[in-house]
């Protein structure tokens, strides 16, 4: 018999999804995808939740395996074309992802930044905007600085722009196009 991690299971996808929602809406709050008993990892949660056959994926740091592809049942594109774009936060940015057109703005592309830690590390971020009361701070361990810089370009012509996930090892936090960083 077939035996599938959770992970793979609809029940499973649909509670990660909810996740993934809250961060979005929420942003710089931290939530755990993977219990600490799992030997798979959150950005493996995180691509099974989100993709499917009808989006695209790049990998231009080749962070999955060559198992890793028949599960996720996407396709690979190019990172100027890829609908999600799976990232080392620790190298800098290789590519320009799509932006979106005025008329489609939601035709943009969501970028999968791999960090070491999250809640942890030098990187130390105070964000404003929708979904904030007022301030909050999201501590990053393992994110290069370019990513932030390329990012203010990136969202500067709002609504056009990307919106990034954060991914540890068991967390996920989000950056939506809307959301205004400061580097402390």
């Amino acid at each position: 018999m077939l035996s599938l991690d959770p992970m793979w299971l609809p029940t499973t996808q649909q509670r990660n999804f909810r996740l993934l929602l809250d961060a979005m809406a929420r942003p710089g709050t931290c939530h755990t995808l993977i219990d600490e008993a799992s030997s798979r990892s959150a950005v493996l949660a995180v691509l099974a939740t989100l993709l499917d056959t009808e989006v695209s994926l790049a990998d231009p740091y080749y962070r999955l395996g060559s198992d890793d592809w028949p599960m996720l049942q996407t396709h690979s594109a190019a990172a100027e074309q890829a609908d999600y774009i799976l990232c080392d936060a620790s190298h800098t940015p290789c590519f320009t992802p799509k932006l979106g057109t005025l008329p489609s703005p939601e035709q943009s592309a969501t970028l999968i930044l791999v960090v070491e830690a999250l809640d942890q590390g030098d990187t130390h971020l105070q964000l404003s905007g929708p979904g904030i009361a007022d301030i909050t701070n999201l501590l990053i361990k393992g994110l290069h600085p370019h990513w932030l810089a390329m990012r203010e370009d990136w969202v500067c012509a709002f609504p056009l722009g990307v919106d990034l996930f954060f991914v540890d090892e068991r967390q996920i936090a989000a950056l939506p196009r809307t959301t205004k960083v400061e580097i402390l």
